[in-house]
């Protein structure tokens, strides 16, 4: 099959980064044929992968200005005629398949914004967005919430949308041996005689880095440690909070620490869920976040807010319950890059025939 994904870049970076890749590897494992549309490319990363890029020309503007103009060529070029499904991981409306991991008008709501540049991005976004969702014949929800708030905030026919989580690279993400972990934690100065949590975030706003430096501020330092992976920490953190810097590959991580913990304000779905406990590696999140539907009792702690109290007797909780994980999460909730591939290709089918 001939396919084409548009995103805004092709490299490495957050969620969507990430998903981009899943996608391009599981196509190409089916031996499809992949196009990728976009305005920035890591030449390194292409190399890696066998694909046609096909990079369009922006004015040279500043930030999202570049994205704007860039979302308005692909709906007036795209030539979507070519391909057997198209998907696209940014707010344009030429493609078949609008992959939605997260809603414009939710974001404003959970992260409030003052400036009047913000708002006037905010406007943009938001019209990017309803033209998406009012003119794409199929929506891909990446959680339940995300599919409660799309029909929440645009008048949007049901049937359209299909919930599929988003995917885990299995090659990557799965259990260490011992040896290995000691290995990890001699690198990052984990310790055995502590519990240690482990952050990833590079929106502490959003994903509620000041809550947990308020709960860790009041933990036992001696028992208790919180790694930070990610954007950088304010100075005057507690001394049992560290920042590790950015780790590309989190997999080690995730499998040589206790716990991993994703106390966030609002995350539609939250990958690093997923990726922890397919390392074999329980959780503490919030109710808010996406991901947490997937959760057993036997994989961690979901809380119902995310006040440093609440988040001092989860990790106080989980302790005690001392969890063991196993290691086929993904397989469980189909969320394995085979899996995924497979249920887009059947998602487009019946969109084809519907319209």
């Amino acid at each position: 099959m001939k396919i084409a994904i548009i995103h805004n870049q092709f490299s490495y970076g957050g969620g969507m980064e990430a998903y981009m890749l899943s996608l391009v590897k599981g196509f190409l494992k089916d031996g499809d044929q992949v196009s990728i549309y976009t305005y920035e490319v890591d030449k390194k990363l292409a190399a890696l992968y066998p694909c046609t890029i096909h990079r369009i020309r922006t004015l040279p503007l500043p930030g999202r200005w570049k994205k704007y103009h860039f979302i308005h060529r692909c709906n007036k070029t795209f030539p979507g005629h070519r391909y057997d499904i198209s998907l696209s991981l940014t707010r344009t409306s030429c493609q078949d398949i609008a992959v939605c991991g997260g809603i414009h008008p939710e974001m404003i709501k959970r992260v409030k914004r003052s400036s009047l540049f913000r708002k006037v991005h905010d406007r943009f976004e938001i019209s990017c967005e309803k033209n998406m969702f009012m003119t794409v014949p199929s929506i891909m929800a990446h959680s339940r919430i995300l599919q409660d708030e799309i029909l929440g905030n645009y008048r949007v026919n049901p049937a359209k949308i299909t919930i599929l989580f988003p995917p885990i690279d299995t090659d990557i993400f799965q259990p260490l041996d011992e040896e290995s972990k000691k290995d990890i934690a001699n690198r990052y100065g984990i310790s055995e005689k502590k519990t240690t949590f482990l952050f990833p975030s590079c929106d502490h706003q959003r994903k509620g880095l000041q809550a947990l430096l308020s709960a860790f501020g009041m933990l036992d330092p001696k028992k208790f440690e919180l790694l930070v992976a990610g954007s950088p920490i304010p100075g005057r953190s507690p001394a049992n909070v560290r920042h590790i810097g950015y780790i590309q590959n989190l997999a080690p991580l995730y499998a040589s620490v206790d716990c991993t913990i994703l106390p966030s304000q609002y995350e539609p779905f939250g990958l690093v869920i997923p990726e922890s406990l397919q390392c074999g590696t329980p959780v503490i999140t919030a109710r808010t976040v996406g991901a947490a539907e997937l959760l057993s009792e036997n994989d961690g702690i979901i809380m119902n807010d995310t006040l440093p109290k609440t988040i001092i007797e989860a990790v106080k909780t989980l302790v005690e319950r001392q969890l063991r994980i196993s290691s086929n999460f993904a397989e469980r909730h189909r969320l394995t890059i085979d899996q995924h591939i497979t249920d887009i290709k059947s998602l487009s089918l019946v969109s084809q025939e519907q319209n």
